[in-house]
């Protein structure tokens, strides 16, 4: 794959053969959806995977559905960032019962559960998300939220072989135009215009049995954005770290440090690259552990809520200023 101004639809690349093979020719990446994601072989091995992350001024909502071919799984976690409140509900569902995700980054796709439901209409050029929980932290939860789409707004989309045969591909869609609202027992709360984006992790692939990432994205006004990352992809030759610029996105060719100041739960984190076009400092606010567990599979997330500060290098050289950006950091040691 090569990146591509056009928006005009292609035909779609096939991730894999029908043994499951990754084929070369969808190796690489795009600044829009070009592959066909359908999973083929390694039956109890393939992954799929959809993480929201709703970043406004006065909270935060995060979003998981995955289907792991043994298992299904939806989670919900929301954070007041003005009080510090925090609640989270997870389920699981045998054989990935109730979980439905699609092949492709732009398709609907929803998590069904009596405890739990997620669901994600989409529309042309925008979506709609729906949650619903009867106790989450002793609260009832209700989400009703509009995500756009704006036909500008590009995203990262990678394809890497992994280790022993693996392979992932994903679709990284950051700084999406969100309005709508949310309820959490007797609170209202509504999203800020202009001040709260959507962002979508959309993951398929044949992962390693024992896998660690760290993931860092955040989204300001204007079209500015940031994704970064490391971990699994750090032996395949290729990235996912890019910035994004009026909407436009620029993957980064040198390589990315992301480390913290000290191990204080929210101590401060510095990411830089080494040409400079990353300069950044995050503050966490809050952070949020979860640990799904079944028999020898488990799942350990550290994610945590911030601030991003300092100063990235635009297209042309230009010095583009984070003021208070709001993101996460997350990390995830996984046996799946």
């Amino acid at each position: 794959m090569t990146s591509l101004t056009s928006h005009a639809p292609l035909p779609l690349q096939p991730l894999c053969d029908s043994k499951g093979r990754l084929l070369d020719e969808a190796i690489g990446w795009s600044n829009r959806p070009q592959v066909d994601c359908t999973l083929h072989g390694h039956a109890g091995r393939r992954k799929r995977w959809n993480h929201w992350c709703i970043t406004t001024p006065q909270w935060m909502l995060s979003l998981t559905l995955a289907d792991l071919d043994y298992l299904g799984y939806g989670a919900a976690y929301f954070l007041d960032l003005e009080s510090g409140q925090a609640v989270a509900h997870a389920q699981f569902r045998p054989f990935a019962l109730g979980c439905q995700l699609p092949d492709l980054p732009l398709e609907s796709h929803a998590f069904s559960h009596s405890r739990l439901q997620l669901r994600i209409d989409e529309h042309p050029g925008r979506l709609r998300l729906t949650a619903a929980a009867p106790d989450i932290g002793g609260q009832p939860l209700q989400v009703a939220l509009d995500i756009q789409r704006p036909a500008h707004l590009q995203s990262v989309n990678l394809v890497a072989p992994l280790q022993h045969g693996g392979f992932h591909a994903t679709c990284r869609q950051l700084g999406l135009p969100t309005a709508g609202s949310l309820q959490l027992g007797g609170k209202h709360y509504r999203c800020v215009p202009g001040q709260s984006f959507a962002a979508l992790d959309f993951g398929r692939g044949v992962w390693p049995l024992n896998t660690y990432w760290q993931r860092a994205a955040f989204a300001a006004a204007g079209g500015i954005a940031g994704n970064f990352g490391a971990g699994w992809l750090d032996h395949s030759g290729l990235s996912e770290n890019s910035l994004w610029f009026g909407g436009e996105v620029q993957l980064l060719d040198s390589p990315l440090h992301i480390e913290r100041s000290s191990q204080a739960p929210l101590a401060p984190w510095r990411l830089d690259s080494e040409d400079d076009c990353v300069a950044l400092r995050f503050t966490p606010r809050q952070l949020h552990k979860a640990c799904p567990k079944l028999g020898p599979f488990h799942a350990n997330t550290v994610q945590r809520f911030g601030h991003y500060d300092g100063v990235l290098r635009g297209p042309k050289g230009e010095r583009v200023p984070v003021d208070g950006a709001l993101g996460w950091l997350g990390e995830t040691h996984a046996r799946w």
